[in-house]
């Protein structure tokens, strides 16, 4: 078993930053290498790292930067190739180092992605792939805005906001949950921008954002007292015939696709479009001309995402949607991260951060192969897991009562492996194969992960 602690993480970018923050909160030993001087030192100074200047392909560096003793390197620089060559060249020097890569050229992934050992390589994602894997789901749910689905249950998790005037404020959780004669979990609760992880006794006040597991039939009737139902998008408009749009619509059935409309202003990438998905309508318009959104009758459509290669203009596109008359819109965030918390701000209901999807795919490997999902809430303070339970877990075999979480986390959801899914109480017994949903604090994941790993010791 790999005991060290060290990550080295080769690229000091939005993706290189944002992971080494994470890393760094979980008390890992972040080495970050990159080529540009400059960016070395910004990484130095905004974080509690090691900064070394040098190329990923220089096995000199590789070595200062410690791979040979590290538990993983990491290459999320923007050039495919440094990251394919970097990697395979710590997997084939250190081999018990885990070598992780991003690649967003499908002339290396193919349309259905790289599979892992490539170059000796452990895990290759996608970045477009994760983006697109993302909006698949939050449109797929049905209920689209702020719900999160599961790899191995059929549990959700939705987020929604407790108006000025609910008649639950005031309530506790537990009275909540006999008051609506429902069968859910309040996995946790964001307060005027704090997060915490309710028990029982905790007091719902006005303007709680509740994170709710359940299912979805319990989640629609919770919806239909507390939150407003909003039903499956029948009509979609897509602006942007960009990459993720691509992949989007490469995920999607052909029923599916026959309710889409894509809008771009290229010629030649519409008539591409065209000729790749025929159910598709394809609109040759220039979106910031203002009389596109009238004489198309966008203002008629259910869902809006902006999907461009342009941050600026996909939330002001995805903002004036919502003016127009579209009852949702999305957004996608590719190149500043800053807008992120911006664009919540201006009436546009999902927020996709590019740089966040993969992020968190590359967390969700780092922390373990029992770990199937991963979802970060209310600004990345709190964290909601899927566990596969291994028969070597310490958990395994255990009922919930039994297991000491020190009140840092909640079991919110369990599913077994014959495929039913339930809420848990203190009786609930963990087995191997079952799917365990726990919701913790982020400076408290480290503890509930070793908890629910596969090791004993």
């Amino acid at each position: 078993m790999h005991t060290s602690k060290k990550i080295v993480i080769l690229g000091a970018g939005r993706r290189g930053l944002g992971l080494a923050k994470h890393l760094i909160e979980e008390h890992k030993d972040v080495v970050i290498i990159d080529n540009t001087h400059e960016r070395v030192e910004a990484a130095v100074a905004k974080l509690d790292c090691l900064g070394i200047l040098g190329n990923g392909t220089d096995i000199a560096k590789l070595i200062e930067a410690g791979c040979e003793t590290a538990e993983a390197f990491i290459a999320v620089t923007n050039s495919d190739e440094i990251n394919l060559v970097s990697c395979g060249i710590v997997s084939s020097s250190f081999p018990n180092t885990k070598t992780v890569t991003a690649i967003r050229s499908l002339v290396y992934t193919g349309t259905n992605g790289l599979k892992e050992g490539l170059l000796g390589i452990d895990y290759i994602i996608n970045p477009n792939a994760e983006a697109a894997r993302y909006i698949y789901n939050v449109i797929d749910q049905g209920i689209y805005s702020n719900v999160l689905g599961f790899s191995n249950t059929k549990l959700l998790l939705y987020n929604f906001y407790i108006e000025p005037l609910s008649p639950y404020i005031g309530t506790s959780v537990m009275d909540m949950r006999s008051k609506l004669k429902a069968d859910f979990v309040i996995a946790g609760i964001s307060r005027r921008g704090l997060a915490l992880v309710p028990s029982g006794s905790t007091v719902i006040e006005a303007k709680d954002t509740l994170s709710i597991v359940a299912e979805s039939d319990e989640v629609t009737d919770i919806l239909k007292t507390v939150g407003k139902l909003q039903k499956k998008p029948s009509k979609i408009v897509l602006v942007g015939a960009s990459k993720i749009t691509r992949a989007l619509l490469n995920r999607m059935s052909p029923s599916m696709r026959s309710k889409i409309t894509v809008v771009d202003q290229d010629a030649e990438v519409c008539n591409a479009f065209s000729e790749r998905f025929p159910e598709i309508l394809v609109i040759k318009a220039d979106i910031t001309d203002e009389d596109t959104m009238q004489e198309e009758q966008l203002g008629s459509y259910d869902l809006l995402l902006a999907l461009t290669d342009n941050d600026e203009l996909n939330i002001i596109t995805a903002s004036y949607a919502k003016r127009i008359g579209i009852s949702r819109s999305m957004t996608l965030i590719k190149q500043n991260n800053n807008y992120t918390r911006l664009a919540s701000y201006l009436d546009i209901d999902v927020v996709i951060s590019i740089t966040d999807t993969t992020v968190e795919s590359l967390l969700r490997y780092l922390r373990g192969s029992n770990v199937a999902s991963l979802h970060t809430l209310f600004n990345e303070q709190l964290e909601v897991y899927e566990f596969t339970i291994d028969g070597a877990s310490q958990v395994c075999g255990k009922q919930l009562s039994e297991i000491n979480m020190k009140k840092k986390a909640i079991v919110a959801g369990l599913t077994n492996k014959e495929g039913k899914s339930y809420i848990p109480s203190g009786n609930s017994r963990l087995m191997e194969g079952d799917t365990v949903l726990v919701s913790v604090m982020h400076e408290s994941a480290e503890f509930i992960q070793k908890i629910f790993s596969q090791d004993r010791s």
